[in-house]
């Protein structure tokens, strides 16, 4: 996305964004850990960090506050103070380095108790130790409890990644760097023998073999270590971070399974969002173009079938310059079935492949896909599309700065097919590529390659001899914001521009930066208006665009629009494709998104894709175009055979949110949905995760 004015908003807290969920579950026994209460005074150290926030997540209630805030460059780490008052005094409760809140950016607080109001504030710690002056206080209570146990609980050290992995009943709960053996550290199953304090100037020292211990790194070596997570360093024993090492302490009793491994676990998790647009039928058939699996992409399948009778689901994958591989899925009326395309038999890794679908009833096909690709890291859901066709736009498209973009192309076709790719530059002429794509494969385009098209901002024009899927990834290691962001996503193209788009989701503020992009494929200037929906009533913005071009809205620029939830129509005196990207500069849930428009208003709206478990949120996003109120009833398919439905009543000229997870019965679940209203409506749905490998 072309990183024009950049605006990052840390005024206030967004109920329906800040519940981003990660699978990150702490104990902290305050008293026991650092002494007694410390009031917080105001030292000459390093500035505090910005957007503190209470993340009230469903995994959370009745256990635990959980916070989190973004990085501040120049510092070792965090520490973290609690008050029962808004004037103190401040207890310190806790710590976090800076190395370790970049794999898990979360501090969750076991020791709150339910029906207690309180008061957080946080102080960066410099490279010499010295605490800086905390930030403003934040309040938080807990909600109320939804389980009564985290289930036995693990720790596994990775001698390959560096890090030491927390779980409790076989989920990872949190991530800790380490130093383990310079000379090599015994790998095989142990246990938490003993708790021994301070051995040889070793704080919060662990026994989980004879001479071998977990603690803090030792106390003579002075400043921080640099080390951990990166080189072994030890004589043996596990170095944890001294701002880190009382959690595991005091998280562990003795007996805890304690597993030391010489390869990898997992590593950083894949964290990030993603917004889709329904579909407004089923279909039998249906196609992706996308499609990649290894190590460090894990590639899923949903299938939906909102009818009363079974689908056999007939997938055929077709890897680039490989044979084709047919599966059959059965799912029944009224269920969704999830195949994780990693574990198809004979699915080559590290080689694209398109997709074709044909079910013996009318389903909805969604793909999600979660990776780390050359340290971008994080996940796209998107609908498939149900036919081929000759022709294909996508209004975004961005080169610039650390940004990569591919065009997928796939030929189901038993000919090949001859392409013309036109890309309107922003500002610039048209590049137009021809090639010719084989029957039956996938065809794997590198925008960034193509002459004139390195650090421009595009849009994409596909014309093609035989009908063909085209789908557009972009990755990005964006730092045009103050605190940076990488991930990227996955958009299937649309068949044919139109006059009237719209667009349910959007969101300005709050560490949100929002932007539409305008394709005009025309000869003629496109006089463009935009009717943005937000909570105090519609708000206009006119603009043009050039003949075979494309424009950029930043919305976030637009007066009244800096801090806003945006749902929004967008009109055109010539045909005109639309698109809408979202970046969310926050550490906990740090990623982009990028949506095409939609067409078509109507009643009834499908998604196959819905999760709300472990460390997923998701959203449900409602606009009523219309003049008068619409009433939507939403009907969910849970993973577990049951169905789950709700209501809402959405004001003309508006658009609601459902935030699925605060629905009873609808968390801690997968699931698929279908909407129903009594006027034309429109929806999409967003998600927001934090996937452990």
């Amino acid at each position: 996305m072309t990183p024009y004015s950049v605006s990052t908003d840390v005024r206030a807290t967004r109920s329906k964004r800040l519940l981003f969920p990660a699978i990150l579950l702490t104990t902290f026994l305050a008293a026991l850990l650092l002494g007694p209460a410390a009031a917080v005074a105001a030292p000459a150290g390093p500035p505090p960090p910005e957007g503190l926030d209470v993340f009230k997540r469903q995994e959370d209630r009745g256990i635990r506050v959980t916070l989190s805030w973004n990085q501040r460059d120049g510092v070792a780490g965090y520490k973290v103070f609690r008050s029962s008052r808004a004037d103190g005094p401040y207890s310190e409760i806790g710590g976090v380095s800076r190395e370790s809140w970049g794999d898990f950016p979360f501090f969750l607080d076991d020791t709150a108790e339910p029906g207690v109001k309180y008061y957080y504030t946080v102080a960066s710690v410099g490279a010499d130790c010295a605490d800086g002056q905390p930030c403003g206080p934040v309040t938080a209570n807990m909600g109320t409890g939804r389980r009564a146990s985290a289930g036995p609980k693990s720790i596994v050290v990775s001698l390959a990644d560096q890090r030491a992995y927390f779980l409790e009943g076989g989920v990872v709960v949190n991530v800790l760097r380490i130093s383990s053996g310079a000379s090599g550290t015994p790998t095989g199953n142990y246990r938490i023998t003993a708790h021994r304090g301070t051995v040889s100037g070793c704080n919060y020292w662990m026994d989980w073999r004879p001479n071998y211990g977990m603690h803090a790194w030792p106390s003579y070596l002075g400043s921080f270590e640099e080390n951990l997570g990166v080189n072994p360093r030890s004589h043996g024993c596990i170095r944890l971070h001294p701002l880190e090492a009382y959690w595991p302490y005091h998280w562990a009793p003795d007996g805890t399974p304690f597993t030391v491994i010489a390869g990898s676990a997992g590593r950083l998790p894949l964290q990030g969002m993603s917004s889709s647009r329904g579909v407004t039928i089923c279909s039998k058939t249906w196609y992706f173009a996308e499609g990649y699996c290894d190590a460090e992409f894990l590639e899923f399948l949903n299938f939906f079938n909102p009818g009363s009778k079974p689908s056999d689901v007939a997938t055929t994958y077709y890897p680039e310059g490989r044979a084709p591989i047919t599966e059959v899925y059965h799912v029944p009326g009224g269920s969704r079935q999830v195949i994780a395309v990693n574990n198809v038999s004979g699915m080559p890794f590290s080689v694209g492949h398109g997709i074709e679908i044909s079910a013996t009833e009318p389903v909805v096909a969604q793909q999600s896909e979660y990776f780390n690709w050359a340290g971008r890291r994080g996940g796209a859901s998107t609908v498939g599309a149900m036919k081929p066709s000759r022709t294909w736009y996508f209004a975004e498209g961005y080169n610039g700065g650390l940004f990569t973009s591919f065009l997928l192309l796939f030929n189901p076709q038993e000919e090949p097919s001859e392409l013309l790719v036109s890309y309107f530059v922003e500002g610039g002429q048209p590049f137009v590529h021809r090639f010719t794509v084989p029957p039956k494969t996938r065809s794997t385009t590198l925008v960034n390659a193509l002459p004139g098209l390195n650090g421009r901002a595009f849009s994409v024009k596909v014309e093609s001899s035989r009908p063909v899927v085209a789908q557009r990834n972009i990755y990005f290691d964006w730092n045009g914001f103050a605190f940076g962001i990488n991930g990227g996503d996955s958009a299937m193209g649309i068949e044919k521009p139109a006059r009237k788009w719209y667009l349910a989701e959007g969101c300005t503020g709050y560490f949100f930066t929002e932007y539409i992009l305008v394709m005009n494929p025309t000869d003629r200037v496109a006089n463009v208006n935009v009717e943005f929906a937000t909570a105090a009533g519609p708000r206009g913005y006119a603009c043009q665009v050039a003949p075979f071009s494309r424009g950029t809205i930043t919305v976030n620029s637009i007066p009244g629009l800096e801090s806003a939830e945006t749902g929004a129509i967008v009109e055109s005196d010539t045909d005109i494709v639309v698109e809408r990207a979202m970046y969310l500069a926050r550490d906990s849930r740090r990623g982009g998104d990028v949506c095409m428009g939609t067409t078509s208003e109507s009643p009834n709206w499908f998604f196959a894709e819905g999760n709300t478990a472990g460390t997923f949120d998701e959203y449900i996003l409602v606009m009523n175009p219309g003049n008068e109120p619409a009433t939507v009833n939403y009907v969910f398919h849970l993973d577990n055979g049951t169905d789950v439905g709700c209501n809402q009543v959405v004001g003309p000229k508006s658009r609601v949110t459902l935030h699925v997870d605060d629905f009873p019965g609808l968390d801690w679940t997968g699931s698929s949905v279908e909407i129903h209203a009594d006027r034309p409506v429109v929806a999409e749905q967003a998600q927001y995760f934090c996937v452990p490998r």
